[in-house]
């Protein structure tokens, strides 16, 4: 048992049930008190014990409704979160669509300037072939644009004759014996009787003529679906081989792309490489370790025969319109950027020298990129035009 000492005087308290009352059925209730005889004090511990329990429930109380008020913020915070993110979305979405919308509205405007031009364009060819005309004969330019219509018509109607003709011989050769019927009329009577025959044999569900006849109409289904994709590719090359005549006389451009930036690329890359060049010198090229490599004159060296490299690169293929023209000088950029990363340690400049490398790199894939971009013009519909012919000759 526990020896309590008395607050006051410090001696033991003497532990003793007391009555205070009794219950509703005559029960007496004792509560259980610290008595100190030399201070003549007593305390009720049972009344201490239910205060103590008592503020620990409130304790707890207090802690859980902050638990859920916190729980209730973080909540609120969330959804708060939640709307705010969604309409952010929302409005990225919008502003998207609304990008989108005016990049289709400029490129139909482009398109629409590009066959503008090609109308015009063929329009100064017809005038080109009037004016010359009438200069080759000495006439007027109404008689001469009356006569290469005329000479248009001639050429329809003499293509229009040809295939008259054509059929013609074939309707006579066909009709060359008169007592023969002829190969049409000979080809339906035919199809009729075979198709009474196998209708008449298709009665029977398991015969041999019932599964052929199924599977000759699965075979004539797949041959006119190859006919209709061969007469879909015919006219695709047609029409592919009309585009490529109506830009015969467009202008092509051979002319290599993005020469200036070359340069100017170039000589940036010999500005950096005499700056490494002076920087290793200044620097130092030797070190007291066993590893020379470890010198920071040394990497300055290095960077520098990446720079030298980069340049003579640009210089070099200025005139190619090739792809690696940029690509082989971006690969050497970034790997003067990693090795100067790398090995800068307590220099600064080998820090700037790596990110100068970077964005050089970067400025090099741009240009690799933009330099495939294409300037065709777009495709428009062919048009009957009397005066192409004459302007080719």
């Amino acid at each position: 048992m526990i020896n309590m000492k008395c607050p006051i005087c410090g001696k033991d308290l003497d532990l003793q049930n007391k009555q205070i009352g009794t219950s509703e059925n005559g029960d007496p209730i004792f509560n259980e008190y610290a008595i100190c005889h030399s201070c003549k004090k007593q305390w009720n511990l049972d009344k201490q014990r239910a205060k103590k329990i008592a503020a620990k429930k409130a304790a707890e109380e207090k802690a859980k409704a902050e638990a859920e008020a916190r729980a209730a913020e973080e909540k609120a915070k969330a959804e708060a979160a939640a709307r705010a993110a969604e309409e952010k979305a929302k409005a990225d979405a919008a502003a998207r669509a609304a990008e989108e919308k005016a990049k289709a509205d400029a490129a139909a405007r482009a398109a629409e300037e590009k066959r503008a031009a090609r109308r015009e364009a063929k329009a100064r060819a017809r005038k080109e072939a009037i004016a010359r005309l009438a200069a080759d004969k000495g006439i007027s330019e109404e008689e001469a644009e009356r006569i290469l219509k005329e000479r248009a018509r001639a050429r329809k109607a003499a293509a229009q004759k040809a295939a008259t003709d054509a059929t013609a011989t074939d309707n006579s050769e066909e009709q060359k014996y008169g007592n023969i019927p002829a190969e049409e009329i000979r080809d339906k009577r035919e199809k009729a009787v075979r198709k009474g025959y196998e209708d008449m044999l298709a009665t029977d569900p398991d015969s041999k003529a019932a599964k052929k006849k199924k599977k000759e109409e699965a075979e004539t289904a797949k041959a006119k679906e190859d006919v209709k994709s061969r007469k879909m590719d015919d006219y695709d090359d047609e029409k592919s081989s009309d585009d490529e005549d109506d830009d015969e006389y467009e202008y092509v451009d051979e002319y290599p792309r993005f020469r200036p930036g070359r340069i100017i690329l170039g000589i940036i890359s010999l500005l950096a490489f005499g700056f490494c060049i002076y920087k290793g010198f200044v620097t130092g090229l030797s070190t007291s370790g066993a590893d020379v490599t470890s010198a920071p004159g040394m990497n300055y060296v290095i960077v520098a025969l990446c720079m030298l490299v980069t340049a003579l690169l640009y210089f070099i293929m200025n005139n190619r319109d090739t792809l690696f023209a940029f690509l082989i000088p971006m690969i050497v950029y970034i790997g003067s950027a990693v090795f100067a990363f790398l090995k800068h340690g307590d220099e600064f400049e080998l820090l700037i020298l790596a990110g100068v490398s970077g964005v050089l790199a970067v400025i090099s894939l741009i240009l690799a990129i933009a330099s495939r971009g294409g300037d065709d013009y777009d495709d428009e519909d062919d048009y009957d035009d009397p005066f192409e012919e004459e302007h080719d000759n």
